[in-house]
């Protein structure tokens, strides 16, 4: 009988003992992964012909047989569900009415919903390219033959992904990975423990099929991708096997910008894009609004939904991935309306786990007390796709206070947190000194699923692959709660201007504030020198500051700095104002450790001095040890105590995030002036070292004429001895 315990990797792997031996692995590892394209573009020195490797976990991670075989096994429910909403004009209004009141995206993409629906589908058939995100929760529980609860993990849906569904390609080259990970470690008799992974064969196929349906062997199937595409292997291995199954279709990529001025439709609304027919388009794009730089993207948007080519997703399949439709489902009954079959319908409920939507009534009102009472227990989401976008613990707290009186409340949904196993795996990362030292982390799992279907007929509905990904235990992506903020965020009663006042604490003591006027400021740092600990001086803390401006935009573009400004979006989140407070924290606190460094320098600029001179060095050894340990302190806190080097974990899994940072990162030259700062330092540490050394000669020469007058002295006492003994008698 198969235990709910039972590990599709039941051991503990072990790494080689010797430290040679483990770093080797570590190395065979990573060029295996760049050798079989598990690659990305870097974001932090971007360059269109150079790839690095993507994160991975070094071991397989272990986790329950039977619930990954449930996982599988129910996508293709979740297929026919999600098609079976997309279908429901009604009830995708009336779940969305409320949130398109106060979401402009999310208004926007519904606009062009009821545009098509209103004038009648050109193309009747989906295609569904889906990813059904699930975490194990720990706090499941059954009764044993006796009666009594037993504790285990099952899975709980995080969301569902109905458009951009990513990692086709890397969630199987893991899988490859791992198993020559398996054969280097001698652990051959265990690679039938690795589930078989054909996810990137399986949605080309679907592809496939939908060029088939479309009926035109000389039509093409168009990638719409980003601006910029980082993930660029995933996306072109995608390409690649298309070609590889068939090699009579020809795939394009092209922006949605491209699109503003190449696509148009025929005499049969057939999609062209410079003269090509298009049968497919899939997207890997166009779920978040920095995607639609002006109205023309939008524009382009509507006329693909109003041609004859097959979209994955079509605008329907797209808003039944939303948020909202997710929490909705949730709802007793309400999945029961799409599935008839009772079985079907208890099994997608074990699954979900608390959904709540803020409406203005009494569960809405309910919701959001229970999340400020305990705002460690949930999750709060906005409609949006493609992660870092969510928000936590306290912050969870301070943002309901400042819109729980607002219409605004009502884009956002509430889900409890889900509480996942924490195992213990090695963490290796592109441009990062990757440590033999065990993380704890915690795994998501993605099942694809592919669905192609119209109003009346399926023609395709399979579960196609899995991906796992796996990330810091601390990360909060995916429901995990940070157990220790590093961060606290504060948002002020009242108003000024109609505008919030918002403040980041750092834990390093570096203080952001946003709307806060300079008497206010002056008031907050006093108060704060109470909770100081091993505190700088007042000089250097006012020194190192920095005064910026923001202001809003109106074209819809993403977050950015510009000349010197800040320019947020009208939907700028917490986490968008995080990411700028984080950065510029960071330019700060290297700014006094700068600041610090020359105060130091200062201190022994004498030395050089007296050294060029040939004048006596006036420092004891005691002064030159206190003079290296306040150096190596420093070096200490730059290079292994902060993140100076590299891109803070939590911006792994959130990649807009990420940019925005290495944007502003790159505005405060940041790791330019940790680099002048580093050579700096070793330009102290050999004059410190030196010092020391000259030192410890002047030591060394004092003991030897210490020895030699000892010796001298034993000397005479013997040769005294010997003219008394001999020569006297």
């Amino acid at each position: 009988m198969t235990n709910h315990e039972t590990p599709c990797m039941n051991m503990q792997l072990l790494l080689p003992s010797v430290k040679r031996e483990q770093q080797d692995l570590i190395d065979k590892a990573i060029d295996w992964a760049l050798m079989h394209g598990m690659c990305m573009r870097s974001r932090t020195n971007f360059n269109k012909s150079m790839l690095q490797f993507a994160p991975f976990i070094l071991l397989p991670s272990p986790f329950p047989r039977k619930e990954f075989e449930k996982a599988c096994d129910i996508q293709t429910i979740l297929n026919i569900l999600i098609h079976r909403v997309a279908h429901d004009y009604n009830f995708l209004k009336e779940t969305l009415q409320e949130t398109i009141k106060v979401d402009k995206f999310t208004k926007k993409l519904f606009d062009i919903y009821e545009t098509v629906y209103n004038e009648g589908f050109t193309q009747k058939i989906s295609l569904g390219l889906l990813r059904s995100d699930l975490m194990l929760d720990t706090s499941c529980a059954e009764r044993n033959d006796y009666g009594k609860r037993i504790p285990y993990c099952c899975w709980k849906q995080v969301e569902i992904n109905t458009i951009a569904s990513g990692f086709g390609w890397l969630g199987p080259a893991s899988t490859q990975l791992h198993r020559f990970i398996l054969q280097e470690l001698g652990y051959r008799d265990q690679l039938s423990s690795l589930p078989e992974n054909n996810a990137l064969q399986d949605l080309c196929a679907a592809m496939i099929e939908a060029w088939k349906l479309y009926g035109d062997p000389q039509a093409i199937i168009l990638f719409i991708v980003e601006d910029i595409s980082y993930n660029i292997c995933d996306q072109r291995f995608h390409e690649f096997e298309i070609r590889k199954q068939n090699p009579n279709i020809k795939v394009i990529r092209r922006t949605l910008t491209d699109l503003t001025t190449t696509a148009k439709l025929g005499s049969n609304k057939e999609l062209i894009v410079e003269d090509f027919v298009v049968s497919v388009v899939y997207y890997r794009c166009g779920y978040e609004p920095g995607q639609y730089h002006t109205e023309k993207e939008w524009d382009a948007r509507l006329l693909i939904e109003r041609s004859l080519a097959i979209k994955s997703p079509s605008i329907q399949y797209h808003l039944a991935g939303t948020k909202k439709v997710q929490q909705a489902l949730a709802k007793p009954g309400v999945v029961a309306r799409f599935l008839k079959n009772e079985k079907n319908v208890s099994t997608i409920k074990e699954i979900f786990t608390g959904l709540y939507a803020l409406d203005f009534d009494e569960h809405g009102d309910m919701a959001i007390e229970r999340s400020i009472q305990n705002p460690e227990q949930f999750v709060l989401k906005p409609q949006r796709e493609g992660g870092c976008n969510n928000l936590y613990g306290t912050d969870i707290k301070d943002f309901l206070l400042a819109i729980k009186e607002k219409q605004e409340r009502v884009a956002w949904i509430l889900m409890d947190r889900i509480i996942p196993p924490i195992q213990l795996n090695y963490m290796i990362r592109p441009e990062q000194n990757n440590e033999i030292e065990p993380k704890e982390l915690v795994s998501e799992l993605g099942i694809f699923g592919a669905i192609i279907a119209d109003d009346k007929n399926v023609y395709v509905n399979k579960q196609a692959g899995h991906m796992l990904r796996t990330k810091l235990a601390t990360a909060n992506e995916g429901g995990v709660a940070t157990a220790l903020p590093d961060v606290i965020h504060a948002i002020a009663k009242y108003e000024v201007g109609n505008e919030p006042r918002e403040l980041y604490f750092f834990r390093e003591g570096t203080v952001v504030m946003w709307n806060i006027s300079d008497l206010e400021s002056g008031n907050i740092l006093q108060f704060l020198k109470y909770y100081e600990e091993n505190s700088y001086t007042s000089e250097l803390i006012h020194v190192e500051s920095e005064l910026m401006t923001y202001t809003y935009s109106d074209t819809g573009k993403k977050c950015h700095i510009k000349d010197g400004n800040i320019v947020l979006t009208q939907d700028a989140t917490v986490l968008e104002k995080y990411t700028f407070s984080n950065a510029i924290a960071q330019s700060v606190k290297l700014g006094i450790w700068e600041a610090s460094l020359d105060h130091y320098i200062n201190t022994i600029e004498f030395v050089t001095e007296d050294l060029k001179t040939g004048r006596k060095l006036k420092m004891s050894q005691r002064e030159v040890l206190r003079k290296q340990g306040e150096l190596f302190a420093l070096r200490h806190l730059i290079n292994l105590s902060s993140d100076l080097l590299d891109t803070p974990d939590f911006y792994w899994e959130r990649d807009d995030l990420e940019s925005l940072y290495q944007q502003v990162y790159g505005y405060f030259n940041i790791a330019k002036r940790t680099r002048v700062m580093n050579e700096k330092l070793n330009h102290c540490v050999e004059l410190v070292g030196i010092l020391s050394s000259h030192l410890s000669d002047r030591h060394h020469i004092r003991l030897e004429w210490m020895i030699i007058i000892l010796i001298m002295v034993e000397v005479a006492f013997e040769t005294i001895h010997y003219v008394d003994r001999y020569l006297v008698k």
